[in-house]
């Protein structure tokens, strides 16, 4: 193998070991149940995040022949199955067809989860959910 392709490997393992950092702090917070519960109920299938920021636990999903605005009424129904424990749903916010919710538990050390979802033309829907530190 040469030089070229060795380091074309190795670029390729290290991205995919980024990838499974980001899932493992999400799934291994607080809200691991929550993330678990939310890919299910999308019928999600994980997909690498491109262009990932340094130091973020994010994770990224597609969902197809799905609208966002379903994937909002199933999210709403998982944050009500967790109101025991307090979680919480930030109001949606929409900026340039992106739709984002940041969920939260009530201590707020915690820190919170975002999700984002935007609708592709390929009947699809694009989303990451990221784990955010508290400021």
């Amino acid at each position: 193998m040469n030089r070229t392709n060795r380091i074309l490997v190795l670029c390729a393992l290290l991205s995919l070991g980024a990838f499974a950092a980001a899932r493992d702090s999400i799934e291994a917070s607080p809200y691991g149940n929550v993330f678990a519960d939310l890919i299910a109920a999308f019928h999600a299938e994980r997909v690498p995040c491109e262009g990932v920021a340094t130091g973020i636990a994010e994770v990224c999903f597609r969902a197809e022949t799905v609208s966002a605005s379903y994937l909002a009424e199933r999210l709403s129904e998982i944050v009500n199955a967790y109101d025991s424990v307090g979680l919480s749903s930030g109001g949606w916010r929409s900026a340039n067809g992106v739709w984002t919710v940041a969920l939260t538990l009530p201590n707020d050390r915690f820190g919170q989860l975002e999700i984002y979802l935007a609708e592709v033309p390929e009947n699809l829907v694009k989303g990451v959910v990221r784990l955010v530190s508290p400021r």
